[in-house]
């Protein structure tokens, strides 16, 4: 992944570095990137039913202060998702927090003592006063689930997509990248991003994810912001 050479503080603009993000956050400038949307470990030692997922690395705890950093750099917003809101208390209070509806039913989790899990929790941290919306969003979001054959909790890219089309940016960061959805959307966008991946299976499935994704397209329902400089990318 050759990025586009752009730099955000040392690091290649347009690409994905393999390591934790808590190494390297200190080096990024405040302003530097102007969202984040990312899915942190749940800190629920997840065990997936597909039997070429391990463990998901970090998961055993939910990753609190490293959230409490990422919520102070962006230049607009930051988006979590979550698996529910009583065991984050120590965060601050979000000021929305939104629902990904994932429109067919089941998921993980006590089968028999819990209900069905058709939805998540994405906690959204406004940086005002810079913070500026294209047009008021809905805090529900249905997209269908992505199936999570190459990762055990893949983010759909039309989900990343339609969050990152609220906004005028250029640049988005995802501190845990895992399989390469934030990328793949903002790819798509003709976006900059910028991720981080602890575990090197997941950052070598993103990076293939990413340099697979098309680029923005004329048939697309959406029009490429052709104010941003284009991306030569891959």
């Amino acid at each position: 992944m050759k990025g586009c050479k752009r730099k955000i503080g040392p690091f290649d603009c347009c690409t994905v570095v393999l390591g934790k993000c808590e190494k390297y956050l200190k080096q990024i400038p405040k302003g530097a990137i102007d969202l984040i949307v990312t899915d942190p470990p749940y800190g629920k030692n997840l065990v997936s039913w597909r039997k070429e997922h391990g463990p998901i690395l970090g998961d055993d705890h939910f990753p609190m202060e490293t959230i409490k950093q990422l919520i102070k750099l962006p230049r607009l917003a930051s988006y979590f998702f979550c698996h529910n809101l009583w065991e984050h208390e120590s965060l601050p209070k979000p000021k929305s927090v939104l629902v990904w509806e994932k429109v067919e039913i089941g998921g993980t989790g006590d089968t028999k003592h819990e209900h069905s899990r058709d939805y998540e929790m994405i906690l959204f941290y406004p940086r005002i006063p810079a913070h500026r919306f294209k047009g008021r969003p809905s805090d529900i979001i249905s997209a269908s689930k992505a199936g999570n054959y190459l990762h055990p909790t893949t983010k759909p890219v039309r989900l990343i997509e339609e969050m990152l089309e609220w906004y005028n940016f250029k640049t988005v960061l995802d501190p845990y990248m895992g399989s390469g959805s934030t990328g793949q959307a903002a790819k798509a966008l003709g976006k900059h991003f910028l991720g981080f991946e602890a575990d090197d299976k997941h950052h070598a499935t993103a990076v293939w994810n990413i340099n697979e994704e098309p680029g923005p397209s004329s048939q697309r329902r959406f029009e490429p912001d052709i104010s941003q400089p284009s991306l030569d990318i891959f």
